[in-house]
């Protein structure tokens, strides 16, 4: 994953975008908040953590220096993590209060995770708009989706 911070932001669009939009408006209290219901996923949440949204992304983890083939992976993002069905059907919890580092390149439809364990974790693909604004605001504050420069391609449509 190359990132090329010479090009100006694009504007994104397509259904993964404007739900990433709804999501930020949703966070802000702008719009009334869409809640997944976990059970139907077959999944448990904490008491007091609400899912968010549902979406299909690519998984690669970085061992070794190199990163891993990419694995589909159907992820529900929540306001206390990514809950990630990985392709053999194993469940994975990636925390936001875990994070050391959080890069996001929505030109490259890429979003790093770091845990600082040394196995960053990429996801990719269309929806991952909306993995990008639930962890700005998990991360920075709901004032950030207004201002962090990553999420610039959102807000310039």
């Amino acid at each position: 994953m190359k990132v090329n911070s010479r090009r100006a932001p694009r504007t994104l669009t397509g259904p993964e975008v404007a739900d990433a939009r709804a999501l930020a408006l949703e966070l802000v209290g702008m719009r009334e908040a869409a809640r997944i219901d976990a059970m139907v996923q077959g999944l448990v949440l904490e008491p007091d953590e609400v899912g968010r949204r549902v979406s299909a992304l690519w998984l690669r983890i970085r061992v070794g220096g190199q990163w891993s083939p990419a694995s589909w992976s159907q992820v529900l993002i929540s306001d206390h993590r990514l809950l990630v069905r990985l392709s053999g059907g194993e469940l994975v919890s990636l925390w936001w209060g875990s994070l050391v580092g959080f890069e996001v390149n929505l030109g490259e439809h890429f979003v790093i995770l770091d845990f600082g364990d040394g196995r960053p974790r990429a996801l990719s693909g269309p929806g991952v708009s909306l993995v990008a604004v639930a962890g700005v605001a998990r991360l920075y504050g709901v004032g950030a989706l207004t201002t962090h420069p990553a999420l610039e391609p959102l807000r310039a449509g």
